[in-house]
């Protein structure tokens, strides 16, 4: 499922501004104030010329071209990934990147997943009764790395999400989960958790429940649904992400 793309090793902010300050001391010696002009209005020729000096290749160039048709197919948006930053992939298990682009909610997504596969969900504005996310796509958009799995992660199955994360730092959200299932079904033609559900970790209801997504096979559709957030199910848990602020 999705390209396993490596990470690595990734300099540290401390690093990069020192090189920055460094280019710049030195740019400031051989640029005059018109060549400094020009360049500021052709970043794009700046940035492939960057690339040249440094021999810089973006290893997720493939996965942010393949999210900005995603998004074109089935929303119609014309987005940019390219200066999204990508958080360190972890080592262990198989991860998959995607990317949330600006301005996209439930509603949006729900109201696509209907025109391709029947779908259920427990409160008719998502948006308005799920107020409260981890993350959030009004002010940018961002990319996560999430576990590359059919179902949710084994090592939390039968935990509720106050034993695991109680503080919304390990699981998606409810949109990232939608999303992941949108994309999943677009490659495949089959749906996530059909034995469990997925528990949103990373999103609170209204009233303080955590939504969930799964497969139902007795009204086969996918689902929203509430949970307790001390509730449990053998077959049901978090499903991990790993953001710039985990």
């Amino acid at each position: 499922m999705g390209n396993m793309e490596q990470n690595p090793k990734s300099p540290s902010f401390r690093q990069l501004g020192t090189l920055a300050g460094f280019i710049t001391d030195f740019l400031s010696t051989i640029l005059n104030f018109d060549q400094v002009k020009y360049w500021l209005g052709q970043k794009d020729e700046l940035k492939k010329k960057l690339r040249e000096v440094f021999s810089i290749v973006d290893e997720y160039t493939s996965t942010r071209e393949e999210w900005t048709e995603f998004y074109k197919t089935h929303f119609g948006w014309t987005t940019d990934f390219s200066r999204v930053l990508i958080p360190p992939r972890p080592t262990e298990c198989f991860w998959r990147l995607i990317f949330i682009t600006k301005g996209i909610t439930c509603n949006k997504v729900y109201e696509v997943w209907t025109k391709l596969f029947k779908s259920w969900k427990c409160t008719n504005d998502l948006d308005k009764d799920v107020p409260i996310n981890v993350r959030i796509s009004s002010d940018d958009s961002y990319a996560i790395w999430v576990r590359d799995r059919k179902e949710p992660d084994a090592e939390f199955l039968g935990k509720s999400t106050q034993e695991v994360d109680s503080e919304m730092k390990r699981g998606v959200t409810l949109l990232e989960r939608m999303l992941l299932e949108l994309k999943y079904f677009d490659e495949t033609g089959e749906h996530l958790d059909v034995k469990g559900i997925t528990f949103c970790s990373g999103s609170r209801s209204s009233a303080g429940c955590v939504p969930g997504v799964c497969w139902d096979p007795d009204d086969r559709d996918v689902s929203v649904v509430w949970g307790d957030v001390s509730g449990s199910h053998s077959g049901c848990g978090v499903r991990q992400a790993v953001s710039l602020n985990s």
